[in-house]
């Protein structure tokens, strides 16, 4: 993600797209990353924007006095320990870059504290994960239509680099390989016809290993969470129920790390439940409770006309 310019017609838009509460969170101005188009304009304004989503929840978890509860009834949910301080972060990127990638992974949101660490990843009317790059055609350059990888995971010389790996990415330096089988029950030393990364499950190993490791480095527990907007007619929300999803989530080595899925919408009620108790805290989570469902609903009844 680029950076954008942030003009006033553009801060507006924002500001009508998120809920109030969550605006101090990201401060509606230049530098912060927002999702933008192919002309690199930002375009988180729009009703069906899975960033504005995400900040609309975890904005406001962020800026909230309470967040240490919310937080620590996140990490109940997940057999995680609890506990504050809680850091939360909203499109977070590895410092260390602890996976040695070209572009690092941008993580929608991540929160720790002493003990725990959470990457969530937050979907709205997206297909599924993002896909590798490597065996698609390059779209330019010298080398346009090329293919780096042939979608197996067998040995094979990249025609652009002429380096000779099982994994285009690999022969550069990227380092999936050396924690998937820590996380994922896929060994290097094997071949797979195809790789069982080349379509969308690559963002999901993406995300794990990554969170694996940089919970390693910590020496916290890892947690990797997709959060998915459930309605009608909405991928992620079909997505998780189809017998590929069951068996990529059977190769996960669960003691090395856990692997949730939850809706917004019941997240929001996990976070409601939290401040129970605490009266005017409460009110607040009911509205977002209602801006989340409202916004789902236009987007589904925008997909059904």
């Amino acid at each position: 993600m680029k950076e954008t310019t942030m003009t006033k017609d553009l801060r507006e838009k924002l500001k009508a797209n998120i809920f109030p509460a969550a605006h101090a969170a990201v401060e509606l101005v230049d530098g912060f990353p927002w999702h933008t188009d192919s002309n690199n304009i930002c375009d988180s304004w729009k009703k069906h924007s899975s960033q504005a989503l995400a900040i609309d929840v975890f904005g406001t978890i962020k800026q909230s006095p309470l967040r240490d509860m919310l937080m620590d009834a996140i990490a109940s949910k997940l057999g995680l320990p609890s506990g504050g301080p809680w850091e939360v972060n909203l499109e977070w990127l590895d410092p260390f870059n602890h996976m040695k990638e070209k572009r690092r992974t941008q993580v929608d949101v991540m929160a720790r504290n002493s003990h725990s660490l959470i990457f969530f990843e937050c979907k709205f009317t997206e297909q599924d994960g993002g896909s590798c790059s490597q065996p698609k055609p390059l779209p330019d350059g010298k080398h346009k239509g090329k293919h780096q990888c042939n979608g197996n995971y067998e040995e094979q010389a990249n025609p652009v680099n002429g380096k000779i790996a099982k994994c285009a990415l690999t022969a550069k330096g990227i380092r999936y390989w050396d924690i998937i089988p820590k996380v994922l029950n896929y060994q290097p030393t094997a071949d797979y016809r195809p790789c069982p990364f080349r379509g969308p499950w690559f963002q999901w190993m993406r995300n794990l290993t990554a969170c694996s490791e940089v919970a390693r480095n910590y020496g916290v527990k890892p947690a990797f969470v997709l959060v998915y907007a459930d309605g009608d007619e909405l991928p992620m929300a079909e997505k998780i129920k189809s017998p590929a999803w069951a068996e990529f989530i059977s190769s996960l080595n669960k003691e090395r790390i856990i692997f949730y899925h939850t809706s917004f919408q019941a997240l929001v009620w996990t976070l409601q439940t939290a401040v129970v108790f605490h009266e005017r805290p409460q009110a607040l989570w009911i509205e977002l409770d209602k801006w989340v469902e409202e916004k789902i609903q236009a987007v589904c009844r925008g997909k059904s006309d």
